[in-house]
């Protein structure tokens, strides 16, 4: 069996049309696959970006929350003025004026009114006149 040149230059040509023809696909794979990893990268840049920014608003939170934290246990911790109800309830217990402005920490003018409309009848009379002194 005699192999011509011309068949041997054929397969030959063929072979390295085959081989050039797989090069380039590895080219063209490895182009796109350098392009997606460029686009890999700017994600993620975009993402740890967008982290700083949400850890940051996050720090900022915690401590706006903190503060509110603070501010509501020392509002807690100040002594709070008796009530305006245990006023009105020791007025109409007989309650005197100098009583209430002393027991619930209210003015003179407050006292008076509250046992002018919730005082006993004894209470409300000597207000009015205590009002009158005034």
């Amino acid at each position: 069996m005699i192999i011509s040149i011309n068949w041997l230059v054929a397969m030959a040509a063929g072979t390295l049309g085959g081989t050039l023809l797989l090069a380039l696909a590895g080219l063209v794979t490895a182009c796109r696959a350098g392009k997606r990893a460029d686009a890999v990268r700017v994600a993620a840049d975009l993402a740890a970006a967008r982290l700083a920014t949400v850890e940051s608003e996050l720090a900022r939170a915690s401590t706006e929350l903190a503060d509110i934290v603070a501010e509501r246990e020392r509002t807690a911790a100040l002594p709070t003025r008796p009530s305006l109800r245990e006023a009105v309830a020791l007025s109409r217990h007989g309650a005197s004026t100098d009583e209430l402005v002393s027991t619930c920490r209210i003015g003179q003018s407050e006292a008076r009114l509250i046992q002018m409309l919730y005082g006993t009848q004894r209470t409300a009379t000597r207000a009015e006149g205590e009002a009158l002194e005034a």
